[in-house]
């Protein structure tokens, strides 16, 4: 996908993840969708991961037009169709050539700050494990909130050619090591406009995801 250099000398760059069909709103792509302030859910993310230092982010999005106006990269996923483990196949083929790692996060979380970010990125630097993935009470994980080393690509490429695409079971295959988060506020997820009025509203909480697994740090 790219001509850069074919040993990786740079640290962490960012994927945020935009391919939903967005079938729950009505074709509207749930990262445009706006939060007090003005700010679309996508605008306030891109802010967070420059805030928590990795200024080097790329949109991976099948329909490019939404995100025009952000002044980033967009890429479209190398195999459409896949979900999400197709995205991250995309971001870390995109990167592997000058990146040693990936934080990836999907379009659809209006809650997420810099310090969530910061948070996943120190984790990952203490043991650099093949991924770091967000954890919250009692102990699920959120597999789109997550670092992966690009020399994990093969076996992504794998699962997706074997038609395995869940990325839970992934990260659980290659030792994923979870990192904890006290409060999941940040981790909540909006599908529809409703669940972004509720969150306003203060009425929703956000849903565990996947299973348990072993904590890596507490915060």
């Amino acid at each position: 996908m790219n001509d850069r250099a074919t040993q990786p000398t740079a640290g962490i760059a960012a994927a945020i993840l935009a391919g939903g069909q967005a079938s729950r709103l009505g074709g509207i792509p749930k990262g445009i969708l706006t939060l007090p302030g003005g700010l679309s859910i996508i605008e306030k993310t891109i802010h967070g991961v420059i805030s928590a230092g990795i200024p080097e982010i790329t949109i991976f999005a099948n329909d490019s037009a939404p995100y025009q106006d952000l002044g980033l990269e967009i890429a479209p996923d190398r195999r459409p169709g896949l979900g999400p483990l197709g995205g991250i196949e995309t971001a870390l083929l995109h990167y592997a050539a000058d990146h040693r790692a990936v934080l990836v996060l999907p379009c659809d979380l209006p809650c997420i700050t810099d310090r969530e970010i910061a948070a996943l990125r120190s984790a990952f630097a203490e043991t650099r494990p093949p991924v770091a993935v967000a954890e919250v009470d009692p102990c699920f994980w959120h597999p789109l909130c997550a670092i992966v080393r690009t020399d994990q690509l093969p076996a992504v490429s794998r699962a997706l050619d074997a038609g395995r695409n869940g990325v839970y079971r992934l990260w659980r295959a290659l030792g994923a090591a979870p990192v904890h988060f006290s409060d999941p506020v940040p981790f909540l997820n909006v599908n529809t406009p409703a669940d972004l009025a509720g969150w306003l509203r203060g009425e929703r909480r956000p849903r565990p995801e996947f299973g348990p697994a072993r904590p890596l740090r507490s915060l």
